[in-house]
């Protein structure tokens, strides 16, 4: 028991991972590599499912690379982004690329939805506001464009499912997975028939329906052979990679609250249950930002959750703008040392962050004294901005307040960062110091397949793991409290129309 081991995989949208924990949550050993994407048409992004099973395989080996014997790791999971989905036909081989979580070809999907059906009904089944990311408009593209793999396909497996059937031959996903299709009814937890028929999909693609942590098959062989795992090893159903990073982080009640500080970044409330009525629906639809709902790893909860899509991506762009050629290291220090030089309030430039998806952003109140430093500190303020708008939004259509707000992903390395964000919200932020909480999710999710814990309460509570609190500074907080409602709030809408009249613009 000592000597056991538990391997969390995590399929990210920069980065694919897996690392090896022991049952206390230590990492033993890690490894990732690039996600591999293909753009074949301008705003378009997929993945080839046989380079993300080959780069899953390599970064596997090299995290098993220093262990003295394979057979220690008794149980993993996989974790991934949540609406990129691969369809496999009888064989288990792909048919189709797997379009990626933030392209946005699906735009026209969207419309004929909101045309031929009540969005209120859509949000009552599945706690969602049709956007063009959901897998059901995936489906659809493929649909009508990629017609004779679709006819082929057997099944549409989210990725993290499609890496758990590459390792076991198991044809199922989890609750908290299936809540992004927009085609899973959340009370009844099953797919919805009304949707599927209404969306004009084979019902007959969607797989078995499972908890996380539930296990679903062994390592067979041939996986053992490329994996360097051994054969039997027990595979757990994980997760959508942020609701696994919120069980590592022990976000499980309502009144928690995570902020997952990825490529991309999430506002995470825990629920007892979804009230979803026409009065929430009502309030979601009235911000430029949407709640979404869905079901938990955790036994018997649900979630409502925001997302900025262009967080940690509008910081490494930011990365390769002011130090180009630099290593992650040199440019994220540097961008660090020039934010931190500026004064709250960047000298009055604000930054609105929406950078990708179809989205526009924007630098407002430039002048000719405006430099390098203020428009690194206006990055990391207009994040910090809009996960503030996001979390708001959240309690507010929800009435509640979250007590704590813990803080996981790559941004936990950004102390400058972190100090900001706290300032803009005026509350103390608990930094678990495990960045790679998603993995160590996924992790927990197989070690409950196995066994290895008797139940969630005993796999978190054998974490130890160390948290810090960064603390707001109050006179910064006064003048970002200033900053946030008289401007902020009033950028996105204002900028809407201008936006609008420069779409197709660009570039090839």
């Amino acid at each position: 028991m000592a000597d056991d081991l538990l391997l969390g995989i995590d399929v990210g949208t920069t980065n694919i991972k897996a690392l090896v924990f022991d049952l206390h949550g230590a990492c033993v050993s890690a490894a990732s590599t690039a996600t591999p994407v293909e753009r074949p048409h301008p705003g378009w992004a997929e993945h080839d499912p046989d380079m993300l099973w080959q780069a899953v395989v390599d970064v596997i080996r090299c995290a098993l690379a220093p262990l003295d014997d394979p057979q220690r790791v008794r149980g993993l999971a996989v974790a991934s982004v949540g609406e990129a989905g691969v369809l496999v036909d009888a064989r288990g081989e792909p048919v189709a690329p797997v379009i990626a979580w933030y392209d946005r070809r699906t735009a026209p999907y969207v419309q004929r939805w909101n045309a031929q059906d009540d969005p209120l009904e859509t949000f009552r089944l599945t706690g969602m506001i049709p956007v063009p990311i959901y897998g059901m408009f995936k489906l659809q593209w493929l649909r009508d464009h990629a017609a004779e793999g679709y006819a082929a396909a057997t099944t549409w497996l989210h990725i993290a499912d499609y890496i758990a059937f590459r390792l076991c031959g198991a044809r199922a996903t989890d609750y908290s997975l299936a809540s992004r299709s927009m085609l899973f009814d959340l009370r009844a937890r099953r797919w919805s028939s009304a949707l599927i028929d209404c969306a004009g999909l084979r019902g007959d693609l969607l797989p078995e329906l499972v908890a996380s942590g539930t296990r679903i098959g062994e390592v067979s062989p041939s996986a053992a052979a490329a994996t360097g795992l051994s054969p039997g090893t027990i595979v757990g159903a994980g997760g959508h990679d942020h609701v696994c990073g919120a069980l590592a982080a022990n976000v499980r009640r309502q009144g928690d609250c995570l902020d997952s500080m990825g490529t991309a970044e999430a506002a995470f409330l825990p629920l007892d249950d979804i009230p979803l009525d026409e009065r929430l629906f009502v309030a979601n639809v009235s911000s430029w930002t949407h709640v979404t709902f869905g079901v938990h790893v955790a036994r018997d909860r649900y979630y409502a959750m925001d997302g900025l899509f262009s967080s940690g991506a509008a910081v490494e762009w930011l990365r390769g703008l002011i130090a180009p050629g630099a290593s992650l290291h040199e440019a994220s220090a540097e961008v660090e040392t020039l934010a931190d030089s500026a004064p709250p309030g960047s000298m009055g430039v604000l930054f609105l962050p929406h950078l990708t998806a179809g989205e526009r952003g924007a630098f407002v109140g430039l002048t000719a004294s405006s430099g390098r430093s203020a428009l690194a500190r206006a990055v990391y303020e207009g994040l910090a901005f809009e996960w503030r708008h996001m979390l708001e939004h959240i309690e507010g259509m929800l009435g509640v307040r979250a007590a704590t707000i813990r803080v996981i992903g790559g941004g936990t390395r950004l102390p400058v960062w972190l100090g900001i964000k706290a300032d803009v919200l005026g509350r103390p932020l608990q930094v678990l110091d495990m960045d790679e909480s998603v993995a160590l999710g996924a992790a927990l999710l197989g070690g409950l397949a196995a066994g290895v814990y008797r139940n969630e309460d005993e796999a978190v509570g054998a974490l130890q793991l160390n948290e810090r609190t960064i603390a707001p500074d109050d006179a910064a907080h006064t003048q970002y409290e200033r900053v946030y409602r008289g401007a902020f709030l009033r950028l996105a809408p204002a900028l809407a129309p201008v936006h609008t009249a420069l779409d197709g613009l660009e570039a090839p």
